[in-house]
């Protein structure tokens, strides 16, 4: 529209004569920049989008949930660019997920329920060209009560320099925990790490990496500094049909992931009980916080050719923990875990849909309630702009009774609506 009303006022003014033509040209040069300006806007707009693209791929360490929400707050502010007023620097995004899920597990009988699995809310601004901050709310029904689940500042601006500063509370980026099933893979389970830290890192051509530091929950005798820290480096490359990442990282304490710092406090003050049943004398001298660091690495690649995809992790702590903190068979666990992930895309009635299958497991992970093995299938369609439909069947196996588990199966089924607004 604004073109047209250009256009009309420069034919106008061609009518006018020798000063008519001078003053079109003067519009037209007006068009000229307005257009050059509009350009330049949108290079600068989809930059912006290729960059965060490349971080969210390769510095990985969110949950799935987190990845969607903040993908929808980046597609409002883009939409959004441009437009002027105080909704171009400020954007609200929620995503809602109700499960069906019916559970045959290894023993008793079978269950079935409705569930709010997610309910999240984030607001991110860009308070300046090097400055956004981002935070959510999270609550999970018979999981995590409403709380503060991300508070986030980021300084970067990857058109004058490939490093960036992050701090606040965050997933810390140990592990890629891609996948296209409605259930969180193992690894998850086991490396997921949720701290309040800062984190430098860079994306480059292609490379990425980042170093970051924290003070841990898990108080190593007694310490109350930071003194815990990671890093991770990833590589990405993108062809005409075939895109592909690989991915490392290491953690100085896998105790401090959200499962094994719960797993580790529970069997320490465990322990203590045990203790002080025998040897009274002896339980107040037992630390109920753990004793040393235990590390964790973690490698990843994912492939995209064409409509298929391509997922592969794993992650396992670099040596055993101690005995009284994570224990298997007698003595100290090194547990670990990996998936193995195919993908396709597809339409099915104009509507575009993903089908995968999963191999996954786990080792030394008895105590930490996680099954050695696991098959699932699944399906998802979208139904509509930002609704999506998904389907799951797993089937998981238990350590054998000789490895502290029962030796049974267990099957889980699955629906999930999800909307992301």
């Amino acid at each position: 529209m604004k073109t047209r009303r250009l256009s009309w006022a420069i034919a106008m003014v061609l009518g006018a004569g020798t000063a008519g033509q001078a003053a079109a040209q003067t519009l037209e040069e007006r068009v000229r920049r307005l257009e050059q300006e509009h350009r330049e806007q949108a290079v600068a707009i989809d930059q912006q989008q290729r960059t965060i693209a490349e971080q969210k791929q390769q510095l990985e360490g969110s949950p799935q949930r987190v990845e969607r929400l903040e993908e929808t707050l980046e597609t409002k502010r883009a939409a959004g660019a441009g437009l002027g007023g105080w909704f171009e620097r400020i954007e609200i995004g929620g995503l809602i997920e109700v499960e069906g899920v019916y559970v045959d597990p290894y023993e008793g009988s079978s269950e079935s329920d409705l569930v709010l699995a997610t309910f999240e809310l984030g607001i991110a601004a860009q308070v300046m060209d090097w400055v956004e901050a981002m935070a959510s709310l999270l609550y999970e029904q018979d999981e995590t009560d409403l709380e503060v689940d991300l508070a986030m500042i980021t300084i970067a601006n990857p058109e004058v320099t490939p490093v960036f500063f992050t701090a606040g509370q965050f997933y810390l980026p140990f592990g890629a925990y891609e996948t296209n099933l409605v259930s969180d893979p193992l690894t998850l389970e086991i490396g997921e790490t949720r701290q309040t830290a800062a984190q430098l890192g860079f994306v480059y051509q292609g490379f990425s990496g980042s170093f970051y530091a924290f003070n841990g929950d898990n108080k190593v005798d007694g310490d109350d500094n930071i003194n815990s820290w990671g890093g991770n480096l990833a590589y990405a490359q993108e062809r005409e049909d075939l895109t592909w990442t690989v991915g490392a990282g290491y953690i100085n304490d896998l105790g401090d992931s959200d499962t094994l710092q719960d797993s580790v406090a529970d069997n320490r003050a465990a322990r203590q009980l045990e203790i002080a049943e025998l040897r009274p004398e002896d339980a107040e001298r037992f630390s109920l916080d753990p004793t040393e660091r235990t590390g964790g690495w973690t490698a990843n690649l994912a492939i995209v050719y064409r409509d298929f995809n391509l997922i592969g992790e794993y992650l396992s702590a670099t040596e055993r923990f101690d005995p009284d903190s994570l224990s298997f068979k007698g003595k100290g666990a090194e547990p670990a875990a990996w998936n193995i992930e195919l993908g396709y895309r597809f339409e099915v009635f104009g509507k575009e849909s993903v089908a995968a299958v999963a191999y996954q497991g786990t080792s030394e992970a008895v105590n930490l309630e996680l099954p050695e093995t696991r098959w699932a299938v699944g399906w998802s369609i979208g139904l509509f702009d930002g609704t999506a439909l998904s389907f799951e069947y797993a089937h998981d196996k238990d350590y054998s009774i000789g490895d502290g588990g029962t030796g049974n199966n267990a099957n889980a089924f699955v629906a999930q609506l999800a909307v992301e607004f």
